[in-house]
């Protein structure tokens, strides 16, 4: 037998495809045949264990096999099939032999295993990073589905009418009630009616309020800020203090530290005297002061500047500085006077002493502050006065009133469902204010009361009430009590420069 001579490497796919076809094959045949066995035994054992049929049974049966359906498939025509199958299964095996598989092996031969792997390790670790994503929005979504399941429904609040404005010209001399807007309800605020009884009981005690005792204390620090030093304040205060009921503390500190300063007395009488010229020529005492110190040297512009008259073609002070003296004017009385210290006081006691000028400080009154504010605290507590507005009295030492501080009284105002009823004290007041020609509902609104407010000025429009609004910050007011001046005992603010800022006036209030 000729030693079979072995195939090429590239030869083995092909012989061990042929080889598993022809497995295939025989398996197939081998199979047929013992399925053909097992029938022809089966059809056998059947016919002989079939019972004995008469013939009404096999007509019966005959007609049953008529009416069932035709078989899919004639036994012959199986045979006929599995032939040609046979017949085709030959001819792919011999087609398969002349394939050519060059191509195929080359293909083969170019693949690298360790590239594939190298490249399905990163498509795993693309799809696990992508998977890691993936799940981060997913647990993302879910927290979004709860949160959202937790979220109230949100249903608007009902519609609210709102009125457009009616702008008109405010009242001349306008009697203003205030109308206090808050969420819950209004306050009543007329401040002529709640300051009325407060100045009134002051006016009778007007007596008891004045200085009968002045003290340093409460001006201690003002002095030293105005004089320097706390010794300076201490030498002032033997002149300055008698004029603590007729002028401003600080005015007078000022006039005494020009005199002194520039060699000039400035004892009380002096003082007194320059106030009375302060007032008759509506100026500052520490201005009138600064003048007086001013002239002494012959500068004559300070005194000048306070010239009160409104034509500056007729001027009522004039003053000329001429060699060593001074010509001073006023209205029209001009004298001669020398620089010095005797003449230029001796001028101004003259002045001084002139009808118009001559004790105008005596109509002047600088209430005891800390008397003041005793009396309104005993007032604080009267219910009558604090029906709507509990108040606490403070001194405010740049101020020269002393002021209030209101706090609503509880149970003083009234809700929005009790401002609705005819009887309501809301409607009352505003009949009242309907009823004066100059009568104004100045309506306050908090913040968070828009609404409120809405529903209370209906109730208005319906009263033909003249009206108007803005805004509040806090239902706590502060009221100034007027006509009791008192000692400011600080400083005043430093007036504005002319040019530094640019102040913008509000506009003129106007009904709506």
């Amino acid at each position: 037998m000729a030693k079979r001579k072995p195939h090429e490497e590239q030869e083995l796919p092909f012989v061990a495809l042929m080889d598993t076809m022809t497995n295939v094959v025989g398996v197939l045949i081998i199979v047929l045949v013992m399925v053909g066995i097992s029938i022809a035994s089966t059809v056998k054992k059947i016919l002989s264990d079939l019972p004995p049929v008469t013939p009404e049974e096999h007509a019966k049966m005959v007609e049953t096999i008529k009416q069932l359906p035709p078989p899919p498939a004639d036994p012959e025509k199986i045979e006929e099939t599995k032939e040609i199958a046979e017949q085709k299964l030959k001819k792919a095996v011999e087609d398969l032999k002349t394939i050519d598989t060059t191509a195929l092996e080359s293909q083969m031969k170019m693949m690298d295993l360790d590239e594939f792997r190298k490249k399905m390790a990163e498509a795993k670790e693309k799809r696990a990073a992508a998977k890691t994503e993936v799940d981060k929005l997913l647990a993302e979504v879910e927290r979004l589905k709860a949160l959202l399941d937790q979220t109230p429904e949100y249903k608007p609040e009902p519609a609210t009418v709102v009125r457009l404005p009616n702008p008109r010209p405010y009242p001349a001399e306008p009697k203003e009630t205030r109308v206090l807007v808050a969420k819950g309800g209004v306050l009543f605020f007329n401040e002529a009616e709640f300051i009325g009884p407060l100045v009134d009981g002051l006016t009778k005690l007007s007596g008891q309020l004045t200085y009968k005792e002045i003290k340093i204390d409460p001006f201690a620090k003002l002095l030293t800020e105005v004089l320097g030093s706390p010794p300076k304040a201490q030498q002032a205060w033997g002149d300055i203090a008698p004029l603590a009921a007729t002028y401003q503390m600080e005015e007078v500190a000022l006039a005494w530290k020009a005199l002194t300063e520039a060699g000039l007395p400035a004892s009380k009488e002096v003082l007194f005297g320059l106030g009375d010229i302060s007032l008759a020529i509506r100026a500052k005492l520490g201005a009138v002061g600064e003048a007086v110190a001013a002239l002494s040297k012959g500068d004559v512009a300070k005194w000048t500047a306070l010239d009160p008259s409104k034509d500056p073609l007729k001027p009522i002070i004039k003053a000329v500085s001429k060699g060593g003296g001074l010509a001073l004017s006023y209205g029209a009385k001009t004298e001669d006077v020398k620089a010095t210290p005797r003449d230029l006081m001796g001028y101004f006691k003259g002045l001084s002493d002139q009808d118009g000028i001559k004790n105008r400080g005596k109509d002047v009154v600088i209430y005891d502050a800390f008397k003041v504010q005793e009396a309104l605290k005993r007032a604080s507590s009267n219910q009558s006065l604090t029906k709507a507005y509990g108040f606490v009295p403070e001194i405010r030492p740049g101020q020269t009133l002393v002021y209030l501080k209101l706090t609503p009284a509880s149970g003083g105002g009234e809700s929005l469902e009790a401002i609705k009823r005819p009887e309501s004290a809301y409607q009352r007041t505003l009949r009242q204010i309907a009823g004066d020609p100059n009568g104004v509902a100045v309506f306050q609104v908090m913040p968070d009361a828009f609404a409120t407010y809405l529903d209370a000025r209906i109730i208005a429009d319906e009263n033909r009430v003249a009206a108007t609004w803005e805004t509040l910050a806090s239902l706590d007011l502060t009221l100034p009590v007027r006509g009791f001046e008192v000692q400011r005992f600080a400083k005043a603010a430093a007036p504005r420069k002319p040019g530094t800022a640019v102040q913008i006036k509000g506009p003129k209030k106007s009904l709506d």
